[in-house]
């Protein structure tokens, strides 16, 4: 009965306002630091193709990581938790695309196309929706080869966390709080390495910027 009233259409908007309320609250009475942001605007200002990447478990305050002209569209999964996430960050003026990264190749590889094509940028979870936590799937690779966008890895930690005993490990923020983003160095495909290795480049340095503001947020 529970599963069924989650299910509801109503039910996942009621829920998504109440999760982009708090999300609000806790930025609103925050102290916010920015790191190495020179690294996305460069990117903004060239007009390059540029994918976002963030682990899932930091999917709660990565939309105010975001305060720039162009749009910013998240790849969600289609599942419930999905659709709710999708009714949470569209209140805070995130649009999103339908799809996942699972099983080595990214769906909706044509909306994804035609965003970056229309200046959009596109954040994408890349161990979500399901994991392993913390490991880039091989889709991102075929995406980023396809695509020649340009990934930049973000990360976000706050002083005060709780972390959930999910399989990502989300972390959960508080009010009145400081929080640390910090940008990664950009990383584009590299035709002359296998696509193992550009994966390990990149998660490398989504990992680094992770750790970076864990250490800045204490």
């Amino acid at each position: 009965m529970l599963k069924k009233f989650l299910q509801h259409n109503n039910t996942q908007k009621f829920i998504g306002w109440l999760i982009a309320f708090y999300i609000k609250v806790c930025f609103n009475t925050s102290l916010w630091y920015l790191k190495n942001e020179n690294e996305i605007l460069s990117k903004l200002k060239n007009k390059k193709k540029i994918i976002v990447i963030f682990w899932h478990n930091r999917l709660l305050m990565t939309s105010f990581c975001w305060n720039y002209e162009n749009n910013f569209r998240m790849l969600i999964s289609g599942h419930r938790d999905g659709q709710i996430i999708s009714n949470a960050v569209s209140h805070l003026g995130i649009g999103t695309i339908q799809g996942s990264s699972n099983k080595n190749k990214m769906s909706s590889l044509k909306e994804i196309l035609k965003s970056l094509k229309d200046s959009n940028v596109v954040g994408i979870t890349p161990d979500g929706p399901r994991g392993p936590r913390e490991k880039i799937k091989d889709g991102i690779v075929s995406l980023i080869r396809k695509t020649d966008a340009t990934v930049i890895p973000l990360s976000y930690s706050a002083k005060f966390k709780i972390q959930v005993n999910s399989w990502d490990k989300f972390i959960f923020v508080t009010p009145f709080n400081k929080f640390v983003a910090v940008w990664g160095n950009a990383v584009k495909y590299n035709k002359n390495k296998k696509p193992e290795e550009n994966l390990k480049v990149i998660e490398n340095e989504l990992k680094r910027v992770t750790k970076l503001s864990e250490t800045l947020a204490k």
